[in-house]
């Protein structure tokens, strides 16, 4: 009697049935952390094919254009590589240390996360969204007005941020995503820093570098911020419509319930606040005045406005007051991130007193929140060591050359397409506007005089660049601070960012051929 025989498939058989199902998974892009190491092997890598050089430079630093010559290279291997970050993180003589940002972000996440115990501020949240439930377009352009101001005021960059964490519950709570809070943030401050109206820290310098007043084409500058921050809003409301009508076309959709659990709104109910949680909110809107009105440099936008420094210095002649206020205070309008991480710390500790907190929740309060933005926080010192590798390659000069070598013999509209092409290009790589201005202002400046362009048309071109670049740059701290804290992957943004990107470096392009025509 014969037997049936059943044959089963091999494990080895099942597996070879099954790969065809996984080569349709989708490739998934690296994290922030990956991408950026990614970009400092491959400047260090060019460090070895690309010639170092260097520029004459001024008394104050700053490239003089026709002097370049070329100087011994200096590759960067494996050590220089991995010391990047580091030094990134604590600073070089040339390079400031990106440490004092990182310890503003942990200790804003530990503000945040004691307004969040409170509860006052999703209350207060739930509120506004409450109140423009039915006009989202109002409270987007409002925020991004904001931004802008901040942008155009005093560059907001780096404390971008700070801004997301703010924003991210209300949009949520709208029916909207995590990406049009980084829209409105990211899209914001660099519109405003695109126009830099009156920035000392892009405007100011360049504008004396390249040897004219800061006030040389401010009026034109106002027009395009007007414009711009318009055509911004008009860019973030359509996609909030969008987000809004088909949620599953957000690229987040898939974390949505998690952005809810971990970006929350106050619950439905009671939006009455006790006496101790008004008491809380009070401080944290006195903060941010505090900060903005220590941010704005004011000396910078009048010099005649001397009154913050007279009376710090007044305070330090001041028997008792020096004694109990201490005599090295510094003055409002020249504050940076360490003042800045020492009033967030202060008002932490402020809100957990009017709560009533014992000092044990307090510390444990302090220490969970900072903890939560760890992960943020490190993204800064690697974003930093791209510019560190350039610039101990000594390649940035020679990068510098080549577009002065391109734009010598072009026409005006040319001239100025492409040069905003190149800035754009350089400004990915140091979107830092200190350091642009001071690495190429001199150089184009003149460039543009002999291509028959004004110098305020330039210094215009040099804003566009940095507001440009650092909306889509790996380098760009707020870019990679944001998506990382909205746990989207850096492709993703650009994916979403690019084509937002294209209109508006077009409209920038039309901007100019019209001011050269004009």
């Amino acid at each position: 009697m014969s037997e049936t025989v059943v044959i089963e498939p091999e494990p080895e058989a099942a597996q070879t049935l099954d790969e065809p199902e996984k080569g349709k998974k989708k490739f998934k892009m690296p994290n922030t952390y990956v991408i950026l190491f990614g970009v400092i092997c491959l400047i260090a890598v060019l460090t070895w094919f690309v010639p170092g050089g260097a520029y004459d430079l001024t008394e104050d630093g700053d490239a003089i254009a026709g002097t370049y010559h070329t100087v011994a290279s200096n590759p960067q291997g494996l050590w220089d590589v991995f010391m990047a970050p580091i030094t990134g993180m604590l600073g070089s003589g040339a390079i400031s240390g990106a440490i004092s940002i990182s310890l503003t972000i942990l200790l804003f996440g530990s503000f945040l996360e004691m307004m969040d115990r409170t509860g006052a501020l999703k209350t207060a949240i739930k509120r506004i969204t409450t109140k423009h439930a039915e006009n989202m377009h109002l409270l987007i352009a409002i925020l991004v007005v904001i931004m802008a101001f901040f942008g155009t005021l005093e560059g907001a960059y780096e404390e971008g941020i700070v801004y997301f964490l703010m924003f991210v519950p209300v949009m949520l709570a709208l029916g909207l995503d995590t990406v049009t809070a980084i829209l409105i943030v990211v899209l914001g401050t660099q519109i405003g820093c695109l126009s830099s109206v009156v920035n000392p820290f892009s405007v100011g310098i360049a504008s004396g570098i390249g040897g004219i007043s800061a006030g040389e084409g401010m009026i034109v500058r106002l027009v395009l911020f007007v414009v711009s921050t318009a055509l911004v809003i008009f860019i973030i409301c359509r996609y909030a419509d969008k987000v809004k009508a088909h949620p599953e076309k957000s690229v987040q959709f898939f974390r949505r319930q998690q952005d809810l659990l971990e970006f929350p709104a106050a619950a439905e109910g009671d939006l009455s606040l006790s006496p101790r949680q008004k008491r809380a909110l009070v401080v944290f809107c006195l903060t941010w005045v505090v900060l903005i009105v220590g941010l704005v440099p004011w000396t910078s936008l009048n010099p005649d406005w001397t009154f913050f420094e007279q009376f710090t210095a007044w305070v330090g002649v001041t028997p008792v007051l020096r004694e109990l206020l201490g005599c090295d205070m510094v003055p409002f309008g020249s504050w940076y991130f360490p003042e800045i991480s020492m009033l967030v710390m202060v008002a932490t500790l402020a809100i957990g007193l009017v709560m009533r907190y014992d000092a044990d929740t307090i510390i444990d309060t302090l220490i969970a929140g900072a903890a939560g933005l760890v992960s943020t926080a490190f993204v800064v010192p690697l974003a930093r060591g791209i510019q560190v590798v350039m610039d101990n390659g000594q390649i940035t000069p020679s990068i510098l050359n080549a577009c002065e070598s391109t734009l010598s013999a072009l026409p005006p509209i040319a001239f100025v397409i492409v040069a905003l092409v190149l800035y754009t290009i350089i400004a990915c790589l140091i979107p830092s506007s200190t350091g642009l201005a001071a690495a190429t202002m001199g150089i184009m400046a003149s460039l543009s005089q002999f291509a028959g362009v004004e110098v305020y048309i330039m210094v215009i071109i040099y804003c566009m660049a940095l507001g440009l670049a650092k909306m889509i740059t790996p380098c760009s701290i707020v870019v990679m601070t944001c998506t990382s804290a909205a746990h989207m992957s850096y492709g993703d943004w650009v994916k979403k960012v690019l084509p937002i990107f294209g209109v508006l470096f077009a409209f920038c392009c039309v901007f100019l051929c019209v001011l050269v025509i004009l």
